[in-house]
């Protein structure tokens, strides 16, 4: 196997693990937007005054399914504790790979510059030799 196909291989599998990376980070992403909108579900309900002027039977249960809805409204803030911690994870995992992938993009570019330079000096010695011997020739 050739240089340049190994390099192409181990470019084309680091976009491969950029694209994974980038994948879950928008997965990451997704779980905070629906972990955000569930806090604010909960918040709503927890916040709802559901008490009028009844029987303290009624009140009771209401007063109970509001110490509940606080109960989800905190599991809700963890969820998105939680959510957003995961996002930062998975969004420093994509930088790093983004940047191996872009470290490993310029040093291919890099190599490619020096044959384009290596090939250009090659064609410039053998047109100078031909050079040389027309001019031998001729003389």
């Amino acid at each position: 196997m050739s240089k340049k196909n190994r390099l192409e291989t181990v470019v084309w599998l680091r976009e491969t693990e950029e694209d994974r990376a980038r994948l879950a980070m928008a997965d990451a992403q997704r779980h905070v937007n629906a972990a955000t909108d569930a806090l604010s579900a909960a918040k709503a309900r927890a916040g709802a005054d559901e008490r009028r002027s009844a029987s303290a039977a009624h009140w009771s249960l209401v007063e109970s399914a509001h110490i509940r809805a606080l109960q989800e409204a905190r599991q809700a803030e963890h969820a998105v504790k939680t959510a957003s911690d995961g996002l930062s994870k998975s969004r420093a995992h994509y930088l790093g790979a983004h940047t191996r992938t872009e470290a490993l993009r310029r040093a291919i570019e890099s190599r490619r510059a020096e044959e384009v330079r290596a090939e250009a000096q090659a064609e410039r010695k053998n047109m100078d030799e031909i050079a040389m011997l027309l001019r031998a020739v001729t003389a």
